[in-house]
């Protein structure tokens, strides 16, 4: 029930209105001008007690997307590839300082559409003041309205606060920045010798397993030993989470030039850690905390300068990979699923590369059915 109470202040007239639950300690009051100001306030703020008695008031009024932020940080982000983790943490920063407020009924597709504008055109600070101002990719933006999606996937199926999601009516960017930069076999082999001179123990091993595996980096960097099947020759990798729908294990053959780097280093990685009989170590560990990987960015960059490689960044060795295999006869799908594509359309930018081998193929059937050359 509530009270109005007037009270004469130094500066004049005011009015306290005053609510107090039932059954429930303290009270709810704020101080307005006007008696109708009071009145106005003390019956919605009823009206919203009453519905919330009721079972009227949904789950998603009571909780914002901070809220819901901080429990995925809490529940699911440790879980995730440590690769992808600082990915998701820098995403999951910008969607709780721009719409974290919100309740999460009032998170709209439209205040969602609103911020992936602005990801797509306000320029980011450069890193250094000598770097240009420049605007997220296409590719860039997908990802954030993916880890928000995630977010809010969370909330319906697994916590409950929502029964939709409004991600469902957010449209995506298309990811037209795409490359096609592969690696030539001669730029291949001046890329190995650099990286064998290089002062990083870790960076021809993951090298070879990227360009002989077509794997993206987070997955050979995320790789653990409970991973590394050395006895079947085989590597078993975390997509994004095992746990997840979206996730699971991709199995890819490990090849005879890097069984032999990889066996020394688990004889090392044995003599090291005799008491850990999980395998969960990881294969490339920081030098600064064994829990998180190891950051080749910088040897990477000086193996491609010492090497005369221009134009080049670590996920064209997966590029590479893949033109490689189109080059020694596989087909499409064949890459597809060595590549780990979920679509179709990701691996058609290696159509071109398959091409030569496909006509090569119709001659040569030509040629034994009808004989001559075609």
């Amino acid at each position: 029930m509530a009270t109005i109470t007037k009270l004469q202040r130094p500066d004049g007239t005011v009015y306290k209105a005053r609510i107090r639950r039932h059954g429930s300690e303290g009270e709810t009051s704020r101080t307005f001008k006007t008696r109708n100001a009071a009145e106005r306030w003390a019956r919605k703020v009823e009206s919203s007690i009453e519905q919330d008695d009721a079972g009227l008031v949904s789950v998603a009024q009571k909780h914002t997307l901070n809220e819901a932020i901080d429990r995925y940080r809490r529940e699911i982000l440790p879980g995730l590839n440590p690769t992808t983790i600082p990915n998701y943490t820098r995403h999951l920063t910008y969607w709780s300082n721009t719409l974290g407020h919100l309740r999460l009924s009032d998170l709209t597709a439209a205040k969602i559409a609103a911020c992936r504008d602005d990801l797509a055109t306000v320029p980011m600070v450069g890193k250094t003041p000598e770097s240009i101002p420049a605007c997220r990719a296409p590719a860039t933006v997908r990802h954030y309205l993916a880890t928000l999606a995630a977010v809010l996937t969370a909330c319906q199926q697994e916590w409950h606060w929502i029964a939709d999601t409004p991600m469902r009516q957010v449209s995506k960017p298309t990811a037209n920045n795409a490359r096609s930069r592969f690696l030539s076999e001669d730029e291949l082999n001046r890329l190995l010798t650099a990286c064998r001179a290089s002062r990083s123990p870790d960076l021809l091993l993951a090298v070879m397993l990227s360009i002989t595996t077509g794997a993206r980096q987070g997955e050979i960097l995320g790789l653990r030993w409970k991973d590394v099947d050395l006895s079947a020759g085989v590597l078993r990798l975390r997509v994004d989470n095992e746990n997840t729908v979206k996730g699971g294990i991709k199995t890819l053959p490990i090849v005879a030039q890097v069984r032999p780097l990889l066996a020394d280093r688990l004889t090392t990685y044995r003599q090291g850690k005799v008491a850990d009989l999980t395998g969960s170590g990881l294969v490339f560990p920081s030098r600064v905390s064994l829990n998180q990987p190891v950051d080749l960015r910088k040897p990477f960059e000086n193996a491609l300068a010492r090497a005369g490689i221009e134009g080049f960044v670590w996920h064209d060795l997966r590029h590479s990979a893949a033109s490689f295999m189109a080059a020694n006869g596989a087909s499409l799908l064949e890459i597809g699923a060595v590549l780990g594509h979920k679509c179709a359309q990701t691996t058609a930018r290696y159509a071109h590369l398959t091409e030569q081998k496909s006509h090569t193929l119709v001659r040569d059937t030509a040629d034994k059915l009808l004989g001559g050359k075609s």
